[in-house]
């Protein structure tokens, strides 16, 4: 029997599929996905070796506060549009198996605790579209009452920008893939078109850049060394293309910065040994 394992994220979704080890891997853009999860689902089995009636476990990961015994997630980071400020799940998946549906940093710590150089208490903290945490303490996953630990993207942490959620100055306002060029056309009055230009921009010395990815990082620290001091981890893993994509800028630079502002001792801080691949192998732990 065969496993589905879903990553659904703020920009992309991840379908892993296999049995003992993923056989298949499929991604698509996430409003694409849930356009029509059922028939996307089956278009993904037509290109394998499986059926529907061969799969037994589905485990989902969701980018966003959700509600399991409804079967439903709230994303913030794909509500620009109205349809998608609810999403729906356990209908459409639970006729392909055994149906999970799991906070995607909550999945990311697992895999990473798994597969990966693992400590015993250690957060994942994903800075993506969004920004999640993930937690094992002494060796155990925790997942909060309603699966919900760990947002700490809509953590209070600096200013009153406007947060996807519609809250005010949120971690996310600030660093979060989907709100980090707002941010530097708010508050440092540049528009840049994409991510990828910002720090482009920056790498050339462009001042409004530099100023912008200065706020990220002063935020960042702030966000770090409030999450040391509230979980005491002795490691912190990161994923998500933000973080990943400009570690030295975002993550390295800031660690004396962290270490001062800490009152508990300073982790490890290393990138994820899974990459973008941490939800998926974390899903898969939760499947027979």
């Amino acid at each position: 029997m065969a496993f589905l394992c879903i990553d659904i994220g703020g920009t992309n979704t991840l379908i892993g599929l296999g049995n003992g080890d993923f056989e298949e891997k499929n991604r698509m853009k996430s409003k694409d996905f849930l356009s029509d999860i059922e028939s996307n689902i089956t278009k993904v089995l037509e290109t394998t070796d499986y059926s529907k009636e061969d799969i037994e476990d589905v485990a989902v990961a969701a980018a966003g506060p959700m509600d399991r015994e409804k079967g439903v997630f709230y994303p913030p980071n794909l509500s620009d549009s109205s349809e998608l400020d609810e999403i729906e799940l356990e209908s459409s998946l639970e006729k392909f198996g055994d149906l999970q549906i799991i906070n995607d940093c909550t999945a990311a710590v697992k895999g990473e605790y798994e597969y990966g150089k693992s400590s015993e208490n250690m957060v994942y903290i994903t800075i993506s579209s969004g920004i999640g945490l993930g937690a094992i303490f002494n060796g155990d996953l925790v997942s909060g009452a309603d699966g919900n630990f760990g947002e700490v993207g809509h953590m209070k942490v600096n200013g009153d920008l406007e947060c996807g959620c519609g809250g005010l100055g949120h971690w996310e306002a600030y660093s979060s893939g989907n709100r980090m060029l707002k941010m530097a056309e708010e508050l440092f009055d540049k528009r840049f078109d994409s991510a990828i230009q910002l720090f482009e921009a920056y790498q050339n010395q462009d001042y409004k850049a530099e100023l912008a990815v200065q706020k990220m990082k002063e935020v960042n620290s702030e966000a770090l060394a409030n999450i040391i001091n509230l979980y005491n981890p002795d490691k912190i893993v990161f994923g998500g293309p933000v973080a990943l994509n400009h570690y030295s800028i975002l993550i390295e630079d800031i660690e004396e910065k962290v270490e001062e502002m800490a009152v508990n001792k300073m982790p490890e801080m290393v990138p994820a040994e899974l990459e973008d691949q941490s939800v998926l192998y974390g899903l898969r732990t939760f499947c027979h």
